[in-house]
C-alpha cells in the first residue's frame, strides 16, 4: 500500500492499520495534523478509523493532507469565538420571545442555543486533547477552564429543569444572565487556549 503525505512518500505498508498509524506519527513528529484522507483518490469514509472497515481491503493508495496543529488549533478557536456572537444574538433572542408569551419560536430559539453550547464544549474538548492542555490548570481570569465548564453544566441542568417544569420566568433568567455571562467567559477562556499554544 502506497502512502504519500502532502508531498512526501512514505515507507510502503503492509495493511491500513500500519499505513494511518505510520502516517500519524509521521504528522505529530512535524508538529501537524492529520486533516483529511484520500483513498485511491476518494474521500476516505469515516469507517476507516474502523477495527475492521468494511470496504477497504483493496486500496492501492492513502493520501493525507496536514495542517499545522498550533495553526489549525488556533483557527478552530477563533472561529469559536466568532461563533459565540451568534450565540448571544441567540440568547438574547430566545429571552425575549419568552418575556413576550412567544414559546412557539422560543422553543426553536432554545434549540439552536443547546446545539451551539454542545459545539462550544466538543470545540474546547478537541483543542485540550489535540494540545495537551490541562483544563483544570488553564487560567481564564479568576478562575480555571473547568470551573468554567462545571458553570455551564449546571446552567444547562437549570435550562433542562425549568423546560420540564414550564417554568417560563426562570428560564428567562437563566438565559439572559447566566448564560449571556458564560458566554462571555467561554470566549475568554477559547482566548486562552490560543495564548496557551501561541504565547506572546
Amino acid at each position: 500500500m502506497h502512502i504519500w503525505i502532502d508531498n512526501t512518500q512514505l515507507t510502503d505498508a503492509p495493511d491500513l492499520n500500519a499505513a494511518l498509524e505510520q502516517a500519524r506519527v509521521h504528522a505529530e513528529t512535524g508538529g501537524r495534523l492529520i486533516v483529511d484522507i484520500l483513498v485511491d483518490g476518494q474521500p476516505a469514509p469515516d469507517e476507516i478509523f474502523d477495527d475492521e472497515p468494511e470496504g477497504l481491503g483493496d486500496i492501492n493508495e492513502l493520501r493525507f493532507t496536514t495542517a499545522d496543529t498550533n495553526e489549525l488549533i488556533i483557527e478552530t478557536a477563533q472561529t469559536a469565538i466568532e461563533s459565540i456572537e451568534l450565540l448571544k444574538a441567540d440568547l438574547e433572542a430566545g429571552a425575549g420571545q419568552i418575556r413576550a408569551g412567544d414559546l412557539q419560536d422560543s422553543m426553536e430559539t432554545m434549540r439552536s442555543i443547546l446545539e451551539g453550547w454542545q459545539a462550544m464544549r466538543d470545540i474546547v474538548d478537541q483543542i485540550t486533547q489535540i494540545a495537551t492542555i490541562d483544563i483544570q490548570t488553564l487560567k481564564v481570569g479568576d478562575q480555571t477552564g473547568s470551573e468554567i465548564i462545571d458553570s455551564l453544566s449546571k446552567s444547562l441542568s437549570e435550562v433542562r429543569e425549568t423546560l420540564q417544569n414550564e417554568d417560563w420566568s426562570s428560564l428567562g433568567d437563566v438565559i439572559e444572565y447566566d448564560l449571556n455571562e458564560l458566554a462571555v467567559k467561554w470566549s475568554a477562556m477559547l482566548s486562552a487556549l490560543i495564548e496557551a499554544v501561541n504565547p506572546s
